[in-house]
C-alpha cells in the first residue's frame, strides 16, 4: 500500500506507507490499482490519460479513460508518470562515485556522474553530470566535464520536440569551455518490453574557447544523436544505456564531431549497483595547438539510486 511515483524502464516506483520508496519489476507484480490519474505509453505506441484498476488476470491492469477502457499486461507498460504529484515527488535520479590512485605515478583519479530525471504530462528533464580530476603533487586538475540538459515535449506515444543545453571541458581536446543550445525533434523508433531506441535531429547552436583563449564565435552544427536503452531484471539484474550523437559542420564545412557515453550496471543489492562507464570524444577539427582530436576513457564506481 502507497503512492505510485510511476513506470520507467520495466519498474515500479511506489512510496510506501511504512517501508518508504520501494523499487519493485513489473513482471512481480500480480495486480496494481490506483484512483489517481496518470499518463501512461505502451510498447504498442499508444498513450492514455487515466486511472488503474485491478483485471481479472494476474499481472495485468485495466487502464480507465475519459473514452474507454483497455487491459494491457502491467510489463507493456513503456511509461507511467502521475499527474497530481508535487514537483519534488516526480523526481528520480543516481549517483556514481570512483576514485583510483598509484603511488607510482602519485596521482589520484575522481570520477563523478549523476543523473536526475523529472516527468511530467508532456514534457521530460534529465539532468546528467559528470566529470574526471586529477590529483597530484601540484593540486587539482579539471581533466573533463560534461553537463547537460535534455528536455522533451510529447506530441504523441513516439513522436516528440526535443531541446538541450549542455557544458563541456575536455583538456585532451584543448577545450577549457563549450557551450551548445540545440533545438529539434525525434522518434521513439523502438519501444519494447526490455529495450528503448531514440533517434533526435535538428540544429545545434555552438561556442567554444581553446585552452589557449581562442573563441571560434557562434558555430552551426547539424546533429544525429541516437538513445538506447537495455534493462533485464532476471539472472543477472543488468541495464546498459547509451548515448551516441554525430555533428556535421555547417558554418565550418568539412568538421565532423562525435560525443558518446555508454553505461553498464549491475544491482548488486537494493539501490547499489556495480556501474562500468565508457565515454568517446571525436573531433577532426579541435581548437587549440593540440596533435590529439580524441579522447575516451573507462570510469568503474559504485552507483547509488535514489
Amino acid at each position: 500500500m502507497g503512492d505510485i511515483k510511476g513506470i520507467d524502464l520495466g519498474v515500479l516506483t511506489i512510496d510506501d506507507l511504512d517501508l518508504k520508496l520501494v523499487k519493485i519489476k513489473l513482471y512481480k507484480i500480480r495486480r496494481l490499482q490506483s484512483m489517481h490519474v496518470f499518463r501512461i505509453e505502451t510498447n504498442s505506441r499508444k498513450g492514455y490519460y487515466g486511472r488503474l484498476i485491478s483485471d481479472s488476470v494476474a499481472g495485468k491492469v485495466v487502464i480507465i479513460s475519459a473514452d474507454e477502457r483497455e487491459s494491457v499486461w502491467l510489463t507493456d507498460i513503456n511509461e507511467l508518470i502521475p499527474l497530481d504529484r508535487s514537483v519534488l515527488g516526480r523526481l528520480d535520479g543516481n549517483l556514481t562515485v570512483g576514485f583510483s590512485y598509484s603511488k607510482s605515478s602519485g596521482i589520484g583519479q575522481v570520477n563523478l556522474s549523476s543523473s536526475v530525471l523529472y516527468l511530467s504530462r508532456r514534457f521530460e528533464h534529465q539532468l546528467t553530470a559528470t566529470g574526471l580530476y586529477s590529483i597530484d603533487s601540484a593540486g587539482l586538475s579539471r581533466d573533463r566535464e560534461d553537463v547537460a540538459l535534455f528536455s522533451t515535449y510529447s506530441f504523441t506515444p513516439t513522436w516528440f520536440a526535443a531541446g538541450a543545453v549542455n557544458y563541456q571541458r575536455n583538456l585532451e581536446l584543448s577545450i577549457a569551455r563549450r557551450f551548445q543550445e540545440m533545438i529539434g525533434g525525434g522518434n521513439k523508433i523502438i519501444l519494447k518490453k526490455e529495450l528503448q531506441l531514440l533517434l533526435i535531429t535538428g540544429l545545434t547552436f555552438t561556442q567554444e574557447t581553446s585552452t589557449e583563449g581562442v573563441s571560434r564565435g557562434l558555430l552551426l552544427e547539424w546533429p544525429v544523436m541516437f538513445r538506447f536503452n537495455f534493462f533485464r531484471f532476471r539472472n543477472p539484474n543488468i541495464q546498459v544505456s547509451t548515448s551516441q550523437t554525430f555533428y556535421t559542420g555547417i558554418t565550418e564545412a568539412g568538421r565532423f564531431r562525435f560525443d558518446g557515453s555508454t553505461g553498464f550496471s549491475w544491482e548488486l543489492v537494493t539501490n547499489f549497483s556495480l556501474s562500468l562507464n565508457f565515454y568517446n570524444n571525436y573531433d577532426s577539427r579541435p581548437p587549440g595547438n593540440t596533435k590529439s582530436n580524441a579522447d575516451f576513457g573507462t570510469v568503474v564506481g559504485i552507483t547509488y539510486k535514489f
